[in-house]
């Protein structure tokens, strides 16, 4: 799923043991997400290379039942507990109603079908700052062949000429990089995560 150095699933592990997470999801992108893909209760939607689920778990308090898969196992089990401790606390504060999240360790990249996915059977693919590490048109075919007739793909990724020193961890797509992710596809648009547009999400929908 990763390339060069980050192409192993040992070295993902190892990295979430350490303490690796994701950006943090602020309320302002979920609002952004919602305004965007316009959600409604009960929405399927996967996340690819979910990490350890901050993400899916956002979209899930917004009323998604989500799966999110990873190759790491490390990640995946982190992602499981954290999931397992959030459904805990709205229980115990009476909150109800809300999406579910669930994971499961499976490799993007691979010819194995994954688990649980059947075709057509989705309103939301997304995938968060793990762009630059898929092989994206082969990544977006097999995308395509999961969505329901009016799903959709949703992607946000850093983009590489907009990054800062600090933030060369969150690894970006290029400009031109970007630009190709909607061939093939009917309808795109793409709006800014950040304001500096250092971070945008990319929406593609109707694969001719």
């Amino acid at each position: 799923m990763i390339i060069n150095e980050q192409a192993t699933a040992m070295h993902w592990d190892e990295t979430y043991r350490k303490g690796r997470r994701s950006l943090r999801v602020t309320p302002h992108e979920i609002e952004l997400f919602q305004l965007h893909v316009k959600t409604a209760p009960g929405m399927v939607a996967v996340d690819i290379g979910c990490g350890t689920g901050d993400w899916a778990l956002a979209l899930a308090n917004v009323g998604l039942d989500v799966t999110g898969y990873d190759f790491s196992a490390v990640a995946v089990a982190t992602a499981s507990r954290l999931s397992m401790e959030a459904a805990a606390a709205d229980e115990a504060k009476g909150k109800g109603g809300q999406g579910r999240a669930r994971f499961i360790e499976w490799d993007v990249t691979s010819d194995v079908a994954p688990p649980f996915l059947e075709p057509h059977s989705v309103d939301i693919v997304t995938c968060r700052l793990v762009a630059a590490f898929l092989p994206m048109q082969r990544f977006l075919v097999r995308a395509a062949g999961w969505l329901k007739p009016d799903g959709l793909v949703h992607i946000v990724t850093a983009v590489d000429e907009r990054l800062d020193a600090a933030a060369q961890e969150h690894r970006g797509l290029k400009e031109r990089q970007i630009a190709k992710l909607g061939a093939g596809w009917k309808d795109v648009h793409s709006y800014a995560v950040r304001a500096d547009r250092s971070i945008e999400a990319i929406v593609l929908q109707h694969y001719a």
